[in-house]
């Protein structure tokens, strides 16, 4: 059995902006952010990792740095980066302030097979979900018995989540948005298609806890 970690970065400067902030652009860890990715580490520490897959985002590898910092098992570990694992794109909505009066927006976060980013040069959710699903699909077949850390997006992560587990494409957004730096675990047992959700979004070991 493969069981995943699946870990958001921690929170940004432009998560704090509310501002649209996808594959084509990065913004610096918070120090709020970079505390929770420390908490994260600490809370993982004894945890012992085949594979460690992350974004090629700064944001994403500084936080699997700060996480990784914590751990007590490095020696031997593999530590993975890979594009399929960015965030979705929002094309000429990069850096620009959320409008949550949008009907796209909304159709994001409410209904996403409804969702059409073609106006401003996004990238679609089916997309998005077949590039990561094939990441993660590797790496149970290539770690049939191993634990998994992925480090990862919001939107991503949440609908990758949701879709492993099963759900209907209008829901894959049930849930969200994560919480910067929650873990959500799943199992997946001899790389069937099905995935089975153990732990969600949590950050209870998080001293301080903000949504962004």
């Amino acid at each position: 059995m493969t069981t995943f970690y699946f870990v958001r970065h921690g929170k940004t400067e432009l998560n704090l902006g509310l501002r649209f902030q996808g594959g084509d652009i990065d913004s610096p860890l918070l120090p709020i952010g970079i505390e929770q990715a420390i908490q994260a580490g600490r809370y993982l520490s004894n945890r012992s990792f085949d594979v460690v897959a992350v974004s090629t985002q700064k944001r994403a590898m500084d936080t699997a740095n700060y996480i990784l910092k914590e751990n007590n098992f490095l020696d031997g570990l593999t530590v993975q980066y890979h594009d399929s694992l960015r965030e979705i794109k929002f094309g000429k909505r990069e850096g620009v302030e959320i409008n949550h009066m949008d009907e796209q927006t909304a159709h994001l976060r409410q209904r996403p097979d409804l969702y059409d980013p073609t106006t401003f040069g996004g990238e679609t959710i089916d997309s998005l979900v077949s590039r990561s699903t094939q990441t993660i699909e590797k790496l149970s077949k290539d770690y049939p018995d191993g634990n998994v850390l992925i480090i990862a997006h919001g939107v991503l992560l949440i609908t990758l989540i949701n879709s492993l587990i099963g759900k209907e494409k209008a829901k894959w957004r049930e849930g969200g948005p994560l919480a910067n730096t929650s873990i959500t675990i799943l199992e997946n047992e001899n790389n069937q298609e099905r995935f089975t959700i153990r732990s969600f979004n949590d950050v209870s070991y998080q001293s301080t806890s903000e949504e962004a």
